[in-house]
């Protein structure tokens, strides 16, 4: 956990070095995540970090670079009622880099929207199962380290987008969803998928 916060610090450090003129904020949000192969069901995590804003007038008024350092909550679920249930809930910490647009309707309100990758690495998680089943046989431990040689992978790669309004020039609300693009359990087939919901606001 020490090494997750000094990472953590460490980004942070280095997005609020970035120039002065540059909109960096504080970002926090609901996911609700699954995995891509059939099987799985959605389930509810969080995001939470910093994001700064880049703009890049050398190329267009109103293009920016968007990027940031979350801790996000993903992973899925197998929904097997009362019997038997798994969830799996790995925390990463995603990079995105985004390149965006930001078009001002007038000075308090004005639309957004951009895409790009994103990079993320597997901190720490639990897969836990519950039910009467395990129950009738008196397990005493349902949970297991979520990522492993023999289950997730730390490593994620994938594209995002999103879009949303800025109020004030201090408020965003967003929506946005990523694709994972490399498989988080060895040759499964299978990849992350994330629909986020995001409040930001500018320091």
């Amino acid at each position: 956990m020490k090494k997750v916060l000094l990472l953590m610090a460490m980004l942070t450090i280095g997005l609020a070095s970035i120039n002065a003129q540059d909109n960096l904020r504080a970002s926090v949000g609901m996911n609700s995540s699954n995995f891509s192969i059939t099987g799985f069901d959605s389930k509810i995590g969080f995001h939470a970090g910093v994001k700064a804003e880049v703009g890049l007038p050398q190329i267009s008024e109103g293009v920016y670079l968007d990027m940031g350092a979350l801790l996000t909550l993903k992973g899925a679920k197998i929904d097997g009622g009362s019997a038997a249930s798994i969830k799996f809930n790995p925390y990463y910490l995603e990079i995105p880099v985004h390149i965006g647009y930001k078009y001002a309707v007038n000075e308090n309100f004005a639309i957004f929207g951009n895409a790009g990758p994103y990079l993320a690495i597997g901190l720490f998680g639990k897969a836990k199962a519950e039910g009467d089943i395990l129950d009738e046989y008196e397990f005493d431990d349902n949970s297991t380290n979520v990522f492993g040689d023999d289950a997730m992978k730390r490593f994620d790669f994938g594209l995002g987008l999103k879009a949303g309004v800025e109020f004030s020039q201090k408020y965003q609300i967003s929506i946005g969803y990523d694709w994972g693009l490399v498989e988080n359990i060895k040759d499964s087939g299978n990849k992350n998928r994330n629909l986020m919901i995001s409040l930001s606001c500018f320091f």
